[in-house]
């Protein structure tokens, strides 16, 4: 399937629902999939932080990037928490899906899809391994915080296992 042949959220499709939050927003497009995680985004952030100002908006490495304006942990977490819940929701229809990473021979996006919106190729790509960093958040004053997919929720954590100061 090639990158743009589904329906993409824009800026426009936000600006009424959230008024003030998009208007400074050079770039948004990204798949109408994660719509959801979008909103709750701005729902849970926006009580935190009233100003809060979302400059751009994309898919990267196959997953949500979300760049804003704000120094309030609570809007913080919950945008970390968006951008990993991204990586395991397909950006097309917001069912389950993973990130597919193309073979090192291949110039293609990555991408996460469910089965069902993945090409046979891309079926066939496997999924990213994920990381020790992965649904982890490191903040200013040096907390860590780990996304809790039973909770819902980015908990205090222990760093990674691993994880050393240099």
């Amino acid at each position: 399937m090639p990158m743009h042949d589904f329906p993409r959220i824009k800026k426009d499709d936000l600006a009424d629902e959230f008024p003030g939050v998009f208007d400074s927003a050079r770039y948004v497009d990204v798949g109408i999939g994660w719509l959801g995680l979008v909103r709750d985004f701005v729902a849970e952030a926006l009580p935190h932080d009233p100003s809060l100002c979302i400059h751009e908006m994309k898919e990267k490495w196959g997953s949500l990037r979300i760049w804003c304006d704000t120094d309030i942990q609570e809007a913080r977490l919950a945008k970390a928490k968006a951008e990993i819940k991204s990586s395991m929701t397909c950006e097309v229809c917001g069912a389950a899906g993973y990130v597919r990473r193309p073979p090192p021979d291949r110039f293609a996006w990555w991408r996460c899809l469910c089965d069902e919106h993945s090409s046979e190729d891309q079926r066939s790509w496997g999924a990213r391994p994920l990381g020790p960093m992965y649904g982890y958040m490191r903040t200013c004053d040096g907390q860590w915080y780990r996304y809790d997919p039973d909770d819902d929720k980015m908990l205090p954590s222990q760093p990674p296992e691993g994880w050393r100061l240099r």
